[in-house]
């Protein structure tokens, strides 16, 4: 009996002993997610290195710098959606869609559309695929004298992408759509029941409005996946808060959700009409400047990329393009994420990115072969670095000016022997 009563007595104080240090941990846990929360810490946006090439309106061209030797001939154009801000593509350095594209060897373009202001609330789905798309496309087929270029168009920027190659095929070399909305009616997610007619009057929002805010939009995108979005998450999170590198991650995710844009109200008026309540570009009825979208036009290589678990464009919004249009050279990539998890989850940018660029360098050449990477990104073109720096710099694995500004500065100066403060200095001059 005493055996027993002295293991019972054991047991009750190890579990009691396990409690509190469970309790500890999990008051230190939420004592940190407080502060953060309270005194959110700086998240440096600024993304890979680039020029702004054009500008328009509202309306800004991204160019990346490359970052290596030789660049596919072809220009890759990525088109965004208008509701929130293209930076998602561009995160984080591990996580950038821009940068593993540039690290194969793509030469990368960006439209930022911008906020549209009180003067823009007439803009149309025209004056956004034959206005701005067409004459940024021009601008670059100029600019590097190609007779066209590669398009990449995310969300509803991969809408207007395919209603704008099928208007200008001409100018298209390749085009990759990913979580596009083409066919509304084959969307089975609860957007396409909320903007149904029946149950949305969309008149009385963009009459009321204007331009429909960031603010609006981005509540129907958290009501998607209520508990998730707005208490999950975050619940889920404190395992992590110890975690620099998956903090940093989730920081910049919440800095983005927040940060969406507003839309002009016509061409918001135009897409739930045309789109979700009409259905009129998979059935080719879609007019944009007295021309029916026909999606039969497009007959370049194409690559169509979805996600299993995607509830804002489903799939099955985006399949049935495959089959309207007159290309031989079709794939279609399914990667087990959600909408946004096609961008920056670990698990894309190991397996879906690399096959992507794969497949999209295959089709990126011409007689002329590979561009050669411009001067502008040379060590030596900043004002302090002799051949001496040069050196050891090449030695620790940065070569170009884009790999120093993305460079860890306390591990670069470790195996250099540049002090920190040098290195920092020679990034403040490319800034």
């Amino acid at each position: 009996m005493d055996s027993d009563n002295h293991k019972t007595s054991t047991d009750i104080f190890a579990f009691q002993r396990r409690l509190m240090e469970e309790t500890l941990a999990f008051n230190n846990k939420m004592a940190k997610a407080t502060a953060i929360a309270m005194n959110p810490p700086d998240i440096d946006l600024k993304g890979t290195p680039h020029d702004i090439v054009y500008e328009e309106n509202q309306v800004k061209i991204l160019h990346y710098h490359p970052l290596v030797k030789d660049v596919h001939p072809v220009p890759l154009v990525l088109i965004y959606a208008l509701v929130n801000k293209p930076y998602i593509l561009d995160i984080k350095p591990d996580r950038s869609v821009v940068r593993s594209l540039l690290l194969k060897g793509f030469d990368v373009y960006m439209i930022d559309w911008g906020e549209p202001g009180p003067e823009d609330k007439y803009l149309t789905v025209n004056d956004y695929v034959n206005g701005y798309i067409d004459r940024t496309i021009d601008m670059i087929r100029k600019r590097t004298d190609v007779p066209q270029v590669s398009i990449l168009g995310y969300c509803m920027g991969g809408t207007f992408s395919a209603m704008y190659t099928a208007l200008h095929p001409e100018k298209v070399r390749n085009l990759l759509l990913m979580a596009a909305g083409i066919d509304f009616e084959s969307d089975n997610g609860p957007l396409r029941l909320w903007a149904d007619k029946e149950y949305f009057d969309v008149d009385k929002v963009v009459d009321g409005f204007g331009n429909v805010p960031g603010e609006f939009l981005n509540m129907g995108f958290l009501l998607l996946d209520p508990y998730n979005n707005l208490y999950g998450k975050y619940i889920k999170i404190l395992d992590s808060i110890d975690n620099d590198d998956v903090m940093d991650l989730f920081l910049r995710m919440e800095r983005w959700i927040n940060d969406g844009v507003a839309v002009a109200g016509e061409t918001y008026r135009e897409f739930i009409k045309n789109g979700y309540q009409n259905n009129l570009l998979i059935k080719n009825e879609w007019v944009l400047n007295g021309q029916k979208v026909n999606l039969s036009k497009i007959d370049m290589p194409v690559c169509v990329i979805v996600a299993d678990y995607d509830t804002l464009v489903p799939k099955e919004s985006t399949l049935p393009f495959v089959d309207v249009i007159s290309s031989k050279d079709k794939v279609i990539m399914s990667f087990p994420k959600g909408h946004i998890g096609l961008s920056v989850s670990s698990g894309a940018h190991r397996h879906l990115w690399p096959k992507v660029a794969e497949w999209l360098a295959e089709r990126s050449g011409d007689e002329k072969g590979k561009r050669k990477k411009p001067e502008h990104g040379n060590l030596d073109s900043i004002k302090g670095i002799g051949p001496s720096y040069v050196k050891r710099l090449g030695k620790a694995g940065v070569n170009n000016l884009d790999e120093l500004m993305t460079a860890d500065m306390d591990k670069l100066s470790s195996a250099t022997g540049i002090p920190k403060k040098t290195l920092n200095k020679w990034i403040d001059t490319i800034k």
